[in-house]
């Protein structure tokens, strides 16, 4: 749905995925992008009432969380596993997908861990992402010619990183970290504390 802050008013209802939405972000430009669990990326143009269709492939899991990095770029991270980067332009993801981005259950043979929850400085080129791997991982998005996304640092936490957030200009990120999944009370951390978590990324 699209509301007027101004105003302080409903507007209109935006239609088109087919079933529910479970993430959305906007850069500067008036085009928020949004998934849900019919496997699609829409992005919206809202003034000219009409949206975009990104659908990632028929291997590729549910995206799980999305982050606009910059106006016409966006990273969506999947349950899979995957970690992907794309380009209003392009229907296909840019550059090559993190398969595992963090890691896999037990050994390499294992099911991959799902990207739970991502976010990124606006109009920037870094990324958080979280899981259930005891780690909050940093990545360096590019959008220019050599597209792609790689590792950064990863910061160790105790817990189910269940949400992340970026503060503004990138100083600090904020981590909601549980003994449990957000969706869930299945593989319980016992040791673990229901908590946020703040991270400076970087000192003044």
């Amino acid at each position: 749905r699209r509301y007027d802050l101004g105003a302080m008013t409903y507007v209109e209802t935006l239609y088109g995925h087919q079933s529910a939405v479970v993430g959305m972000d906007c850069a500067n430009k008036n085009r928020p992008v949004s998934i849900a669990r019919d496997r699609t990326v829409r992005v919206w143009k809202v003034e000219e009432d009409s949206h975009f269709v990104f659908r990632p492939g028929g291997d590729v899991g549910s995206a799980d969380c999305i982050s606009a990095i910059q106006d016409g770029w966006f990273v969506t991270g999947h349950d899979d596993g995957r970690l992907a980067l794309w380009r209003e332009e392009k229907k296909r993801p840019v550059g090559d997908v993190i398969t595992a981005a963090h890691g896999y259950e037990g050994t390499s043979d294992g099911s991959k861990r799902s990207v739970v929850c991502c976010d990124g400085v606006a109009m920037s080129d870094v990324l958080a992402t979280g899981s259930n791997d005891g780690h909050l991982r940093l990545w360096k998005v590019s959008t220019g010619e050599c597209a792609g996304i790689n590792p950064l640092e990863s910061i160790p936490m105790h817990g189910h990183v269940n949400d992340v957030a970026v503060g503004p200009e990138g100083r600090f990120c904020v981590a909601a970290v549980g003994q449990e999944p957000r969706l869930g009370r299945w593989d319980r951390v016992a040791r673990a504390k229901n908590r946020f978590a703040i991270i400076r990324l970087r000192n003044e």
